[in-house]
């Protein structure tokens, strides 16, 4: 579907001028993703953000495939978005039907109608603290124009998550974002640890240290910690 640029540049536009000081956060960020899936003719779209206990979750969704695509991934540990907030960068599927990748998440998302998808990383301070995922229920070849159009509504998110922040530390999702910035780099770095250590991706290593921390039940970023530390080892 070729994108209607005045509509794109409506509604980015939008978006901008809807600072949190005016519209609670959580609404803002379900509006913009429903804004997202009319703009580009998508079955739903949503938003994770990782946090101290299940590494990513979600804080909006536009509808029920919006929220079965980032279930799925939030219970399972993989996946597009999963692989894109960990490699800090676009991961797309035109049709999971015929996707090698994501052997666990993949069944799920298709018998709950998922078939294309494409996760983009949101980024804040110099690094990814989540991502805006999309869906559609039928393939879909994305193309250059769509991939460059949806990079530019996660910059916009990534403005409204900062001024979100700021204007109000005491909302459980910016507590949530203050913890994004303060352990992203011990969990970075536990990763390239394992990652040498197991001879792995960082996507299975990030998968592990998230289950090891499970299993133990402790947070991500302190299993992180005492792996960096010395003080455990998987």
């Amino acid at each position: 579907m070729e994108i209607e640029k005045a509509r794109l540049d409506a509604s980015l536009t939008r978006l901008h001028h809807l600072v949190p000081e005016r519209v609670e956060l959580g609404e803002l960020l379900s509006e913009a993703v429903r804004a997202i899936t009319d703009v580009f003719g998508l079955d739903g779209a949503g938003i994770l953000v990782v946090d101290a206990d299940r590494a990513l979750r979600s804080v909006a969704a536009s509808n029920s495939s919006g929220r079965l695509l980032e279930q799925v991934q939030e219970e399972l540990g993989e996946g597009p978005c999963v692989e894109s907030f960990v490699l800090d960068e676009l991961v797309v599927s035109p049709d999971l039907a015929g996707e090698p990748r994501w052997p666990q998440a993949r069944p799920r998302l298709l018998a709950g109608g998922v078939r294309a998808v494409l996760g983009v990383p949101i980024r804040m301070g110099g690094g990814p603290i989540g991502t805006l995922n999309v869906a559609d229920d039928s393939p879909r070849e994305w193309t250059s124009a769509e991939r460059e159009a949806l990079e530019r509504f996660g910059q916009v998110l990534e403005s409204i998550l900062l001024a979100g922040m700021v204007a109000d530390r005491s909302t459980k999702l910016a507590r949530q974002l203050q913890f994004a910035l303060d352990y992203r780099v011990p969990i970075d770095r536990a990763v390239g640890y394992l990652m040498a250590v197991w001879d792995t991706d960082a996507v299975t290593a990030f998968e592990r240290l998230r289950r090891a921390a499970r299993s133990s039940r402790r947070r991500v970023s302190e299993l992180a910690e005492e792996i960096l530390a010395g003080r455990v080892r998987l």
